[in-house]
This record gives structure tokens, C-alpha cells and sequence, in this order.
């Protein structure tokens, strides 16, 4: 490839279409700090407003992460918001999210904007009003501005699909930016985005968090407000459902995120949520953590390996943390049947949504073969339910009888990989099976001394070998972000995210 191995993270630090505040403003805060700012009136909702729009401009050219743009739209807004705060008499009445420029993933409805998800028989369809995230988080101060690329059938690891093309992996333009909330992974990667709202429904959060380097979380289905959102699964299938969460570059904009939603009055916009109190937990003084070196399906690869194993020794030296090895069962039989979940119907649904343009399948849909499988009958939909409530079971006994606060594993066996070769989510798809929630974190990046090994290192067949050879040194992969995974109890995701601040303080050191 002619542009084999280009970084392009510098680039909107150096094209000199950005004035140094503007620089300042989208390159040296998060949306924790960004928002007192703007309280504070450090700077206008204007100002902030127009350098995020510029530099997502930036990034669309760099890699392709965009779908629909709406600037003008979020400037006009910016300004009156402006006038809000000028004519507010104590600033602690403004919105919890005033004047925060937040971006969407392609799925979510956008009134007067297309919901495409990159297929072409969904062009040219505008949103008749906003999907219930978009009107919560504008009733909270936010300013939308764009929203972001997808795979087609929005099922896949890589974001690419006719409409709108390929997003690229900013850190490498061979690689991946992952899906399926890829250009939103890719955007915040460069900085376009400081707090990103994607979907997850067996990784779609997590895979782009491990691509990009971004922290994400999987919140517990039913938290976060879903009505309104496209998903290209069968409808009425209600067995393993898609949540929301964000995509940052802080955990604690994640918290903020959650914090905000929850306290909102979730029930008021979407009337499938489970409306849960925001209790303010206070991080426990030692925490016991199991430690998953793999999943029993696909081996880790060198430096996903020495990424969890630099995580693993960090923790075991804090005299706040108790490591717990721990193995994880049946994690292939569980994500068969959460594929099996996506395919109740066979290929039928998504094949009839391509045909009604003659659209064909990109090449990292045809790959994951997900459209081959045939229709479920209702006894075997039965017992798909019935092994699904066995499993959530038994991996509540494992949390509950190793006295857990949670599981630290790779959030996938390796990296991000070339063009349409991320074809399994075993990491991510078994807590979206069991609908645990899950946050992932940056621990590294690939370094020069993470050399290939022998590939009889993969223990779990030939799938596993094939998965394991593609990684084949630093010479291609070098820079590319290492991730973990933090795993927390289903509907306790308050908890979750305390546990995760400590982790990630003790890793990655106090933000």
C-alpha cells in the first residue's frame, strides 16, 4: 500500500488551519476541564464550537471518519447558548453539559439528517425528529456537531462501507479504526472529539477504544436511553440487545457521561430504560481482582501479552489491589450463540436491505461470514434463551465465589489489524452475552522489542493460529495502541467505573 504505515496524529498540530487557542482548546483539555471552562466563561461556546468543527474538518480529510456534518447548525446553537450564559445570573443553573460539543455514531437520528448507517437504501432519508440520546444530551447543554462512520450492517471491525468508504486508523493508515463505532474511535484519535456517543452489542464500543487508543465503556443494556437508534438486527429479537455508552479521552469523561445521563431522568425519553439513581460511590480501599490471560479461544498476542502483564505487575505492586488468576468458561459455545442471536432469522434481513439498491457486501462483511447461517426455528430460540440465562448463572457464581469487584483481561488478542482481517470478538461479544458492563483502558503501545514468536504459541487451533500469525512484528505494528478490559456486575456500573478509576490510576498514573 502507498501509504503503508503513515501517522497521521500531528497533523491538525501542524496544518496551520487552527489558531493556537483553538489548538489549545481541542488538544489540552478533556470535556471534564473543557466544561468548567466554559462556565467560567474562559472562553465562548462560539470559540470552542468552531475549533472542534475545524479540527473534525481536518480529520474527515485525514481519514474519513464523518457521515453527516451539521456546523452551521451547531454554531448557530453555540451562539445561543452564549446569550444564555451572558444572561444568567449564577452560572451553577446552567446545563450539566453546556456548551460541550459531543459527536454521534452514525446510528443515532439526527432530526433533518440522514440515519443512513452506510447503507444506500437508507440515503436520502432524513430523521423526522431526534433518536432519545440526541434529545436528552441537547436538553443537557450539549452541542452536536456531526456524526460518524460505520461498517455496513454496522457488524463488522472495520468501518467501511459504499456510502461513505473507509475510515483509516489515524496511528496507521493500513490498520483498522475498528466498528463498528470506528469514526468515532478514529475522530477522538485525533482529537476532532473529546466525548463521542457510540453503540455496543458485542464490542462496537470496545474495538474502536483498543484501534484508537480512547478509553469506552459498555454500559449495562437499558441505562443509557436507546429509542430512536438504528440497528440493522431483526427487530423484535430482544435476546442480546445493543447498549450506549461514550468514547474518550479521560475515564473520568466516561463517569461524567454516566453520571450526567443517569441523574437526568433517563425514563423521561426512552421508555425501554432501566432507571437507575447515580448513588456516588466511594471507591473501596482494596479491591480483588480476577486476571484473565486469555479467553480459552484465541491466544494473545507478544504485546497484548506484555500489555497485561505490565498492567497485572502494576496492580500486584499497589498494596490497594488483591490479583486473582482466573479462567473463564465455555467462552466459544457462548459467543456461537450470541451470533446465533444475530442470525435468528438467517441472512434474510440484512441480505433484503442491500438488495433493494443491488448493494454489494463489503469485503470485511463477507469475511466474518455472519450471512451464511441459517434461519433459527423457535425451539432452538427457546433454547438459545435457556443456555443464555444458565451462563449469566454461572459467571455470576464465578464473580460471587472469588469475592471479585472485577475482571482485568486483553480487551481482544491483539491489536488493530490490517483492512477486513478483524473477523472475531470472543473478548468483547461474552459480556455482551451476559450483559455485563465493561470499560476499557490505554495501558501502551506496540513497541520495537514485541517481536513475533512462534506461532505454535497459539494453543486453541487453527483459527487461533491464523488469528495469531497476523501479527507479524514491530515492523508494521509499532505505535499501535495496547488496551484492557475491566468487567463489572450487570446493573452496577457506578461501581464499575470507580473500580476502573483506581486501575487505571494505578496504571496509568493520576489523571
Amino acid at each position: 500500500m502507498k501509504f503503508e504505515g503513515i501517522n497521521l496524529l500531528d497533523v491538525p498540530l501542524v496544518c496551520g488551519l487552527l489558531s493556537d487557542i483553538e489548538l489549545e482548546v481541542t488538544s489540552q483539555h478533556d470535556a471534564t476541564s473543557l466544561l468548567e471552562g466554559l462556565k467560567a466563561g474562559a472562553w465562548s461556546v462560539e470559540q470552542v464550537t468552531i475549533a472542534f468543527c475545524k479540527r473534525a474538518a481536518v480529520a474527515q480529510q485525514l481519514v474519513n471518519c464523518l457521515t453527516e456534518i451539521f456546523f452551521d447548525e451547531a454554531i448557530e446553537r453555540a451562539r445561543q447558548l452564549d446569550r444564555q450564559r451572558l444572561a444568567c445570573v449564577n452560572t451553577e443553573l446552567l446545563p450539566p453539559l453546556f456548551g460541550l460539543p459531543v459527536s454521534l455514531k452514525d446510528t443515532f437520528a439526527v432530526k433533518g439528517h440522514d440515519t443512513s448507517t452506510g447503507l444506500a437504501c437508507y440515503v436520502n432519508e432524513p430523521a423526522g425528529e431526534h433518536s432519545a440520546i440526541a434529545a436528552m444530551l441537547l436538553d443537557l447543554g450539549a452541542i452536536l456537531y456531526c456524526k460518524t462512520n460505520v461498517p455496513q450492517s454496522v457488524m463488522t471491525g472495520d468501518s467501511d462501507n459504499h456510502v461513505f468508504g473507509r475510515t483509516l486508523n489515524p496511528r496507521n493508515v493500513s490498520f483498522t479504526a475498528g466498528g463498528s463505532t470506528g469514526g468515532e474511535g478514529a475522530l477522538l484519535a485525533l482529537r476532532g472529539s473529546i466525548l463521542g456517543i457510540g453503540t455496543d452489542i458485542s464490542g462496537s464500543i470496545r474495538v474502536p477504544c483498543v484501534c484508537n487508543g480512547t478509553y469506552g465503556m459498555r454500559p449495562s443494556v437499558g441505562l443509557v436511553p436507546h429509542g430512536g437508534t438504528r440497528e440493522l438486527t431483526v427487530p423484535g429479537t430482544d435476546g442480546v440487545r445493543s447498549t450506549v455508552g461514550p468514547l474518550a479521552t479521560t475515564l473520568r469523561d466516561c463517569a461524567l457521561f454516566l453520571r450526567t445521563v443517569m441523574q437526568a431522568g433517563t425514563w423521561r425519553y426512552d421508555s425501554n430504560v432501566v432507571s437507575l439513581p447515580w448513588k456516588n460511590v466511594k471507591r473501596k480501599e482494596r479491591l480483588r481482582i480476577g486476571l484473565v490471560e486469555d479467553d480459552g479461544v484465541y491466544t494473545p498476542v507478544p504485546p497484548v501479552r506484555r500489555g497485561l502483564k505490565k498492567a497485572g505487575d502494576l496492580l500486584r505492586m499497589s498494596e490497594q489491589v488483591e490479583i486473582v488468576p482466573l479462567t473463564l468458561p465455555n467462552v466459544q459455545d457462548h459467543y456461537e450463540d450470541l451470533l446465533s442471536y444475530f442470525t435468528l432469522s438467517g441472512s434474510e434481513h440484512y441480505l433484503e436491505q442491500f438488495s433493494r439498491t443491488s448493494e454489494p457486501l463489503v469485503p470485511s462483511l463477507a469475511a466474518i461470514g455472519l450471512l451464511s447461517k441459517p434461519a433459527s426455528t423457535l425451539e432452538s430460540f427457546f433454547a438459545l434463551n435457556v443456555r443464555r440465562a444458565e451462563a449469566t448463572r454461572t459467571y455470576l457464581r464465578l464473580f460471587l465465589e472469588n469475592q471479585l469487584d472485577a475482571i482485568l483481561m486483553p480487551a481482544a488478542p491483539h491489536t488493530a489489524l490490517p483492512w477486513d482481517t478483524w473477523t472475531s470478538a470472543t473478548y468483547t461479544g461474552l459480556w455482551s452475552y451476559l450483559d455485563y458492563p465493561a470499560v476499557v483502558i490505554p495501558v501502551d503501545v506496540v513497541a520495537a522489542s514485541d517481536l513475533m514468536d512462534d506461532p505454535g504459541r497459539a494453543k486453541y487451533g487453527p483459527n487461533d493460529t491464523e488469528l495469531y500469525q497476523l501479527y507479524t512484528g514491530p515492523e508494521r505494528y509499532e505505535g499501535l495502541p495496547i488496551a484492557v478490559q475491566i468487567i463489572g456486575y450487570r446493573h452496577q456500573d457506578e461501581e464499575l467505573i470507580a473500580t476502573a478509576e483506581m486501575l487505571d490510576s494505578i496504571i496509568n498514573g493520576e489523571p
